[in-house]
C-alpha cells in the first residue's frame, strides 16, 4: 500500500512540473507570435548575427510549441522534460552571459519574457528557475517511467 501510495504521489509531482512546463511553453511561443513583428525587431538587437537573428525568430517559437507538444503525449512526454531543460540551460547560459558582459554589448531584454521593463538579472533568474523545474520534471518522470 505504501508503495502505490509513493508511486501515486511521485506521478502527481510529475504531472504538475510537465503541466507548468507546457503552460511556459505556451505562454512564451504565445507572447512572440502574438506580435511577430514586434518580436522579430527585438531579435534584431540581440548580439547575434543578423542571419541567426532572422533563423532564431522562426525557430525558437516552433520549437517551444514543438517541446509543448511532446510534453502532451505520454509516449514523447521524457523527450519533451529533456529539451525542456536543454533549452532552459540554453537560455541561462545566454542570459547569463549577457548579464555577466561576456559579449561587446549589451542588448535591449526585450525578447525576454518578461519584457522592456526587466533586466538580465531577473531574465538570468527566471530562466534558472524553469531550468530547476524542468531538472525536476526529468528527474521525477525517470523515476516514474522506473
Amino acid at each position: 500500500m505504501k508503495a502505490l501510495y509513493q508511486k501515486v504521489r511521485l506521478e502527481s509531482a510529475a504531472a504538475i512540473f510537465t503541466v507548468l512546463l507546457i503552460l511556459f511553453w505556451l505562454y512564451a511561443a504565445g507572447n512572440q507570435l502574438a506580435d511577430f513583428n514586434k518580436f522579430k525587431g527585438e531579435m534584431n538587437s540581440q548580439v547575434f548575427t543578423s542571419s541567426i537573428s532572422r533563423i532564431l525568430t522562426y525557430l525558437i517559437p516552433a520549437i517551444e510549441i514543438t517541446v509543448a507538444s511532446l510534453l502532451v503525449f505520454s509516449s514523447t512526454r521524457l523527450w519533451g522534460v529533456f529539451l525542456s531543460f536543454l533549452l532552459m540551460l540554453t537560455f541561462s547560459t545566454y542570459t547569463g552571459l549577457i548579464w555577466f558582459n561576456a559579449f561587446n554589448r549589451i542588448p535591449c531584454t526585450c525578447a525576454g519574457l518578461l519584457g522592456n521593463g526587466s533586466t538580465w538579472g531577473w531574465n538570468f533568474t527566471l530562466n534558472l528557475f524553469v531550468t530547476v523545474v524542468a531538472a525536476a520534471g526529468l528527474i521525477l518522470n525517470l523515476k516514474w517511467k522506473r
